[in-house]
């Protein structure tokens, strides 16, 4: 029996912080054991933020954010490996995801961090690029997230498990496929807003949403986006669902909190009208907007379903995206191709990722 362990880092497009686990790999089987969430500082959010609106950032900032993150990505190895009282040596690698900045199939997806730093840092062999090789096989690059969910929770009845993050993003899982697509915004309308007129960092447990009632003429306008129309295979991201987006269909009149109750809504019903495609037996949610209690009882009521959290199955819903970055390690070592062609409907399933040596 050989046992190995591999660190797992996430950092999404909700722009929050870091997510990072250690996993152990057994025989095929996995187990996280040590997960940690870390605040990004509050200039650097305000630098990647640049990214989600039409005036790009110049290359010069792109270039120091691409080492400024790996050399947090680096403070975030240290953290967990004193937490888990490890030693770099015992990891096999590192799979970092790095921050999204910018995603569009037809031309590139480009993560920030570069993976050569935290290698040479940490002394750990590090993975990263997780997309570009599905994207040069002619796939969206993204999600990646069914095939790992299928492994997770795979079971006899159809789930669907949603990871909201900035962009919400949806798996149809059973024990014989795995299928998935993004839906379109998670929580970045409703945290933009926050951000700008509220001076709050989010919507905490959906408490601003209850308090308003949706603007169902905006909402309806909103679903005309053709984004929402297309079919799968599709993926995107916050260069696409940005304020600059939003502010397309504002009359000027809309409160924040009713701004903020119509892009929850927005979120629900983007995903009610595709999970609505298939024969469903639960819901199961991921990420910052498995706290979204407002969000999670309109999501059960737009769907007729039972609606839970990853916690029912014993994962820490903040968890799952750093976890399948270690998962993605384990699998690019042993140069094992992802399952992804009926996600992103790539022509053949890609060995995900590149390896840079410590």
């Amino acid at each position: 029996m050989t046992t190995k362990y591999y660190i797992g880092i996430m950092s999404g497009t909700s722009l929050d912080g870091v997510d990072i686990c250690i996993a152990k790999f057994t025989n095929g089987h996995s187990k996280m054991l040590h997960f940690l969430c870390l605040d990004y500082p509050q200039p650097l959010k305000i630098l990647l933020n640049q990214f989600n609106h039409p005036q790009r950032t110049d290359l010069k900032t792109l270039a120091c954010l691409e080492k400024q993150l790996a050399l947090i990505y680096c403070d975030a190895v240290a953290k967990i490996l004193t937490t888990a009282k490890m030693q770099a040596s015992q990891i096999s690698a590192i799979g970092c995801h790095g921050q999204t900045v910018f995603h569009d199939p037809s031309a590139m997806s480009i993560q920030l961090g570069h993976p050569a730093f935290i290698a040479k840092k940490t002394g750990i062999t590090t993975i990263g690029d997780f997309r570009i090789d599905d994207i040069a096989n002619g796939g969206q690059g993204a999600p990646i997230a069914p095939a790992f969910h299928q492994l997770i929770f795979k079971k006899d009845q159809t789930i669907a498990i949603i990871n909201i993050g900035g962009i919400a993003n949806l798996s149809i899982i059973n024990a014989e496929q795995a299928i998935g697509f993004d839906t379109g915004p998670g929580n970045c309308l409703m945290d933009d807003i926050c951000q700008r007129y509220l001076q709050l960092d989010y919507d905490k447990n959906g408490e601003i949403a209850a308090s308003e009632a949706v603007n169902k003429e905006l909402l309806d306008k909103l679903l005309t986006d053709d984004y929402f129309k297309q079919s799968a295979p599709k993926s995107t991201g916050r260069d696409i669902f940005n304020l600059t987006w939003l502010e397309q269909f504002l009359t000027g009149k809309e409160s924040p909190a009713q701004l903020v109750s119509t892009l929850n809504e927005l979120t629900v019903i983007s995903l009610a009208n595709a999970i609505k495609q298939y024969n469903i037996a639960e819901i199961v949610v991921c990420g910052g907007g498995s706290e979204n209690k407002t969000l999670l009882k309109r999501l059960e009521k737009a769907t007729n379903l039972p609606v839970s959290t990853t916690q029912k199955y014993g994962i820490n819903p903040h968890s799952l995206e750093a976890y399948m970055c270690a998962w993605l390690a384990e699998q690019r070592v042993n140069k094992t191709p992802i399952k992804l062609m009926q996600v992103t409907g790539a022509k053949k399933d890609s060995i995900l990722g590149g390896i840079w040596e410590a």
